[in-house]
């Protein structure tokens, strides 16, 4: 039985996360570039600018199947180790360099020094988002700081004026006091008790008098307090002077953070190509070890067989990783498609195809195109999940939607099945999914935007219910 136990509104996504629990999560509504914009809020809020988790938990980069086989495998092969073989062949390739020795493939070597270059942004993405939660931190601290020196200060200028027309009004009182009783004479009346004033008429005016002055001086006080009040206070001009730096500083950090992003990619296609070219260069280094050298050519044989060993190793890591991706993705595709697809297989030149009965071809179909990248996105998330990739959440774009209708039910069977090696599955997908199979998830979340752009989120509790009967 389907339930709907819990419904609660948030303004946006920062509290999405600490408001689902574990389970099967479906983000309905939204489109275009704003389920776009959603879909990066939560990749970046998921990955924190790392390239691989980008690969692993947010499925960046999975757009085309032989794009996509590249980069699974690169990112399992670095599972097993694969970047510190590509540290150690570099550091030997520098070394032959500075020795005057040749370089096997010198567009292998040129790559693997990008590569390495490269491999420095995931973490001055991260070094720069924390310095930008530092620099918001600080801001909120001084915004706070600035706010309560405000409002002393406007407090303090209110009390000022309100004390300086006090006593001006007494002032006024006063003097208007004096001047009847100076008309008036000996014969004024007492303005307390109505008698004729007679001898105290000297002091009566003697004490009206005295009082009158001490008002006006007082008054005069308040009036240069109010006239200090009217300039802001040395403290509160120093915070929000560093309120402006901060925000300056903040924006100058966002600057050179999305800089930064900006050119991740260039790492994943860097590190593709140099996948792609790992068999040519070792095929290369093989090649130029077997060759005779010359006795005058400087030659250090045993970096040569390391080096020849990493390139084995490298290899072998990169077979590893493409038969375990294999295995797994095709076990998923066969799954998927109710054993239409036998399994998963390469070409002579490294491009993906289905296997089927008739034979082995490349996936050509948009619905066959989606499954096999639903196949290999589930495979990564499983084959990382064995290798000790603690994650708790992944994250499934658009490839859900583009598959067939009963692909779908078995899709969301398989994605319950990944619930116990990955807590919480979110998954973007429209509402004929739910109507179908409304028990298959434990949470809805509708997304929509409210009056001034900004994302909100409904959330529902959904599932299997429970009928107790008393």
């Amino acid at each position: 039985m389907s339930s709907l136990d819990r419904q609660t509104s948030s303004p946006g996504l920062q509290g999405l996360a600490s408001e689902l629990g574990p389970g099967l999560v479906a983000l309905v509504g939204g489109s275009g570039p704003f389920r776009s914009q959603i879909l990066e809020q939560l990749a970046v809020r998921l990955t924190e600018g790392d390239e691989r988790l980008a690969t692993l938990v947010a499925g960046h980069g999975l757009a085309e199947p032989a794009k996509a086989w590249r980069r699974v495998v690169r990112v399992l092969a670095q599972c097993y180790g694969l970047d510190g073989v590509d540290t150690e062949l570099l550091a030997l390739q520098d070394g032959r360099r500075e020795k005057g020795g040749e370089v096997t493939d010198p567009s292998v070597g040129t790559l693997r020094a990008r590569v390495h270059q490269l491999r420095r942004l995931p973490e001055a993405v991260r070094t720069k988002e924390r310095e930008i939660r530092g620099l918001r931190a600080d801001e909120a601290e001084v915004s706070g700081d600035m706010e309560v020196a405000k409002m002393d200060w406007l407090r303090e200028r209110q009390d000022a004026e309100t004390n300086l027309l006090a006593y001006r009004d007494r002032a006024r009182e006063l003097k208007l006091r004096l001047q009847q009783l100076e008309e008036g004479g000996f014969e004024t009346a007492c303005p307390t008790c109505d008698r004729l004033l007679g001898e105290r008429f000297a002091s009566v005016v003697t004490g009206l008098r005295e009082e009158w002055e001490s008002v006006v001086q007082d008054g005069s006080w308040w009036k240069r307090r109010r006239q200090q009040l009217d300039f802001k206070p040395s403290h509160l001009q120093e915070l929000e002077g560093r309120a402006i730096l901060l925000q300056a500083a903040i924006e100058r950090h966002a600057e050179e953070l999305e800089r930064l992003r900006a050119r991740l990619p260039e790492l994943a296609e860097a590190e593709d190509t140099l996948l792609a070219l790992g068999s040519t260069g070792a095929s290369s280094a093989r090649e130029s070890s077997a060759r005779p050298r010359n006795r005058g050519q400087p030659h250090d044989e045993n970096k040569e067989r390391r080096r020849r060993t990493l390139e084995a190793l490298r290899e072998r890591l990169i077979g590893d990783a493409e038969h375990s991706l294999a295995a797994r993705a095709g076990r998923y595709l066969n799954r998927l498609t109710g054993g239409g697809v036998l399994g998963i297989g390469l070409t002579a030149d490294g491009e993906p195809t289905v296997v089927r009965d008739e034979g082995s071809r490349r996936p050509n179909s948009d619905e066959e195109v989606a499954a096999y990248l639903f196949a290999l996105r589930l495979a990564l998330i499983d084959l990382g999940a064995d290798h000790r990739i603690a994650f708790e959440e992944v994250l499934l774009g658009d490839t859900f939607d583009r598959l067939e209708p009963e692909m779908r039910i078995r899709a969301a069977g398989l994605l319950r099945s990944l619930l116990s090696r990955v807590p919480k599955i979110l998954l973007f997908c429209r509402g004929d999914v739910l109507e179908a199979i409304p028990e298959s998830f434990d949470w809805i979340v509708d997304l929509a935007v409210d009056r001034t752009g900004a994302p909100r989120t409904a959330i529902k509790r959904s599932g299997v219910g429970k009928l107790r009967v008393h």
